[in-house]
């Protein structure tokens, strides 16, 4: 499913995100950062834009706890097409005795662990088609002993009612579902969120075999948080019966920048593997922004700069996370005008800025005047003057002379 994250912002924008779930711990928490949801305290709705089981948005609260959506996601993402069939007919057996109410996302997640005493009969449509399937197949003993021309004559939409209604079962889509046992309760609310942050900042997948090579894989895999010493490397190579680093590849999980995954995998491809120190570099660096509170200007800084930049480019910029301050509140240049308006000591006549159109120009001059720009984590204002991209030191494009 896709969710949008939303919050009230201080001056009067909302802020929100959108993800796709199942996500990685790192990825929940970059919705959160981009939604401006800092810590539990902050009160934040979910909406679903998408969900693969259409029937199910209609049922999940607006204020649904991330963790246990996802995880919900993840449990689904993992059950077969029967298993996903029986969570249908489950969901509408519960909606049914409950009037349609919202059903918490602990209870369908325990669904998701209950299909033990579920059965679908996917023939039966209706009561008529139900009775037929019920009498043809043995479940009405009282129907055992009658002739078989007898059949024609019987009231199969009754036999169905009756059944339908004292097991309690429903007719979804694909058919007619079941559950005669107790739904579980493996899960209790809040066990899906973390307490703590992931103990790495890059996870790597290590698999046997070179990159350009995949018949050498042994189906193996280890996962290698980083930063890492060579000891959890070499560790991480021995659980893949690999001799050597240089045996192995290495695929992004996760990170706590998530616009970085795709990329440092890109890395490692294109290097086989060559490029694992600087990886681990950014990792380290990552650990120490994290502990400074600097990922999200980080993040910030590598959403302002060039769509084509390397990695070994995103580790500078990590090293420069002080040269720029993220002001998380302000959303828009309206609200970067608010925020300076704020601070000012004289008096100003309101209808100066009565508009949204002159405080929003207001703000857009100002944010040009202090090399501000707008990202989805907050407004990020260079400190000294100098912007992202001037922070790379890319050689300036020469002039071709004809």
């Amino acid at each position: 499913m896709e969710l949008e994250i939303s919050r009230p912002g201080t001056f009067g924008s909302n802020t929100s995100s959108t993800i796709a779930l199942p996500a990685t711990p790192y990825e929940l928490l970059d919705a959160l950062d981009r939604a401006r949801v800092t810590d539990e305290r902050v009160i934040y709705s979910t909406e679903i834009l998408r969900c693969e089981l259409d029937y199910l948005p209609q049922f999940l609260s607006p204020s649904s706890n991330l963790y246990e959506m996802n995880h919900l996601s993840q449990r689904l993402a993992s059950l077969s097409d029967w298993e996903l069939d029986c969570f249908e007919g489950m969901v509408m057996m519960d909606a049914i005795q409950n009037s349609y109410a919202l059903i918490p996302v602990e209870r369908l997640i325990n669904m998701t662990a209950s299909m033990e005493h579920c059965q679908i009969a996917y023939e039966a449509h209706n009561d008529e088609s139900l009775g037929k399937f019920y009498a043809e197949n043995g479940f009405v003993p009282q129907l055992d002993s009658l002739p078989d021309n007898i059949y024609a004559w019987l009231d199969f939409g009754k036999i169905g009612k009756e059944m339908r209604e004292g097991e309690g079962g429903v007719f979804t889509p694909h058919g007619y579902v079941v559950q005669n046992g107790m739904i579980a309760r493996l899960y209790q609310s809040g066990e899906a969120v973390p307490a703590e942050k992931p103990d790495y900042t890059v996870l790597l997948r290590v698999t046997k075999g070179h990159f350009n090579d995949p018949e050498s894989d042994n189906g193996l895999s280890a996962l290698l948080k980083l930063p890492a010493g060579d000891q959890e490397l070499f560790q991480a190579v021995k659980e893949v019966d690999a001799i050597s680093p240089e045996d192995c590849s290495f695929v992004a999980v996760d990170c706590a920048i998530p616009q970085l995954t795709e990329k440092i995998t890109d890395e490692l491809e294109a290097t086989n593997g060559d490029c694992y120190g600087l990886v681990n570099e950014l990792a380290g660096q990552l650990r120490h922004l994290d502990r400074e509170g600097g990922v999200p200007i980080c993040k910030a800084m590598l959403m302002s700069a060039p769509r084509d930049i390397s990695l070994e480019e995103a580790l500078d910029l990590a090293y420069q996370t002080d040269e720029f301050r993220l002001l998380r509140e302000t959303a828009t240049p309206a609200d970067y005008a608010k925020a300076e308006l704020a601070k000012c000591t004289i008096p100003l006549k309101k209808e100066l800025f009565a508009s949204d159109a002159a405080l929003c120009y207001y703000g857009e001059k100002l944010m040009e005047h202090d090399k501000a720009s707008s990202t989805e984590y907050g407004i990020l204002v260079a400190r000294g003057g100098q912007t992202v991209e001037q922070c790379l030191n890319r050689p300036e494009p020469q002039m071709e002379m004809r």
